[in-house]
């Protein structure tokens, strides 16, 4: 599965910010999932 992240879900995502679900977390944290980042 591709994941594409904007600059604030990343950051959110790395200071395990509680605006993100669990079920976020759990997608993005799968071994199988290829996460992109945007660059804009």
């Amino acid at each position: 599965m591709k994941i594409l992240l904007d600059t604030h879900i990343f950051l959110w995502f790395i200071t395990k910010s509680k605006r993100l679900s669990a079920k976020f977390y759990d997608a993005v944290s799968n071994q199988d999932a290829e996460v992109l980042i945007t660059d804009n």
